[in-house]
């Protein structure tokens, strides 16, 4: 079910890029707007690793800092929607507490890194903000058996909101709120699995 969900949401942007063509007959000012564009971002994170059901007993669970730095390249432009594919790689923290239920259990930090590859949708309103909407597939870097945290390998999504700033022009900064769910669709079967789940302030350079 998850996993067609997912297929549904990459279908479905698609579909809405093509539809937003323009036809035949663009004056050259129009089309400026259809050059490819590269992104360079990096983000100061918070992270936490969540069920996705509320589930009792065991150890606690409380946020941690990280970091994150993304590359992204957009090969279709226009008014309303950039399409491209992009490459990040996270270095988070998912620390776990104690509590009546845990034992002896005196508390953990898991220091994780993972690389993830991403469908990137982007839907630009006007005032340069826009909408960012982009599958991706996660691979961790660095599971070993004394992690709490599941192997963070599978299908994800991520979400933000920002804003464009001109500086030039051909350089542009932009800003947005960002938030990355990590294993939606595990590549092995789990249950309940913890999913890497991050919130991060996204600062990046448009050229």
């Amino acid at each position: 079910m998850k996993k067609s969900i997912l297929t549904s949401i990459v279908f479905i942007l698609t579909t809405i890029l093509y539809g937003q063509q323009d036809p035949i007959g663009n004056s050259d000012q129009d089309n400026l707007n259809f050059k490819s564009v590269i992104k360079i971002s990096v983000s100061p994170t918070e992270n936490i690793a969540l069920y996705n059901q509320p589930v009792v007993g065991g150890p606690g669970r409380k946020f941690k800092p990280g970091f994150s730095t993304s590359f992204e390249y957009f090969f279709r432009s226009n008014k309303k929607i950039n399409l491209g594919f992009g490459l990040c790689y996270q270095f988070a923290q998912a620390e776990y507490t104690p509590n009546m239920n845990t034992g002896d259990f005196t508390g953990q930090i898991d220091k994780i890194s993972v690389i993830s590859f991403n469908f990137s949708t982007i839907y630009k309103s006007k005032k340069d903000f826009y909408l960012s909407l982009n599958p991706m597939v996660t691979l961790q870097l660095n599971y070993n058996s004394d992690f709490i945290t599941d192997k963070q390998n599978g299908l994800g999504l991520s979400f933000s909101v920002g804003k464009y700033f001109n500086l030039n022009d051909k350089l542009r900064l932009n800003v947005e709120p960002k938030l990355w769910i990590h294993n939606i669709v595990p590549f092995r079967d789990e249950n309940l699995p913890l999913r890497l789940t991050t919130f991060g302030l996204n600062l990046g350079l448009v050229f």
